[in-house]
């Protein structure tokens, strides 16, 4: 003979329906506490974060606040059952945008390109700059260096290259300004010669050929 015993109504535990959750910061997600029995007279729980800095908790509405790990319980008020959920918070980098994303540079000049990253406190920040054709213009930490006439891509991407933007560039030569004679009268007796020598202004003008008539 098996005699059963009235149920009491009393809690005799209690679950998470998840006992770890990766989130972003500024996401949220919902916890599930189920009271044991399902017919438990007092269904009534307490939230807490061990980290309120990292996670907070409502109701079971996790929040995610900044980078690191919390310990989400709920406790029951009737007989002080827990149950707990490892709460992990990333800020992972979503976009990099340059401020161009066409550069036209003299040849010998340098420019500078500024990467905006977002969010602004992603938890790696590190850019990795790269160049289609060092040899036309090379790049350190934004820095654009022409080199050569011709046409390159510069590259900002993440560490993983996941995430990236870039910028054409295109190298002109230096172009000539100006040009002088040295001399602006010249007088020869018949069968004499001389030289004349021109000078183009800037010294450095990529093309320096000239024609005489």
């Amino acid at each position: 003979l098996v005699v059963e015993k009235p149920f009491s109504g009393k809690v005799e535990g209690i679950e998470l329906d998840k006992q770890e959750l990766e989130l972003i910061k500024g996401e949220t997600a919902t916890l599930v506490a189920s009271v044991k029995p399902i017919v438990a007279t007092n269904k009534d729980v307490v939230w807490t974060s061990s980290n309120a800095a990292v996670a907070t908790v409502a109701n079971g509405v996790v929040t995610a606040v900044a980078t690191g790990e919390a310990i989400v319980k709920v406790t029951t008020v009737e007989g002080a059952f827990v149950a707990e959920c490892k709460v992990i918070v990333t800020n992972p980098l979503k976009t990099i945008t340059l401020d161009k994303h066409e550069l036209a540079i003299t040849l010998n000049q340098q420019t500078t390109l500024v990467a905006t990253l977002t969010p602004a406190d992603a938890d790696d920040k590190t850019i990795l700059w790269s160049s289609s054709d060092a040899s036309v213009a090379s790049v350190l930490n934004g820095v654009v260096s022409a080199l050569k006439v011709g046409k390159a891509i510069i590259y900002a991407k993440n560490a993983e290259g996941t995430i990236a933007d870039s910028c054409a560039v295109t190298v002109n030569p230096i172009a000539v300004t100006g040009i002088t004679i040295d001399a602006t009268e010249l007088t020869l007796n018949v069968s004499q010669s001389d030289t004349l020598t021109a000078v183009i202004n800037p010294t450095d003008a990529t093309d320096k050929s000239v024609t005489w008539t």
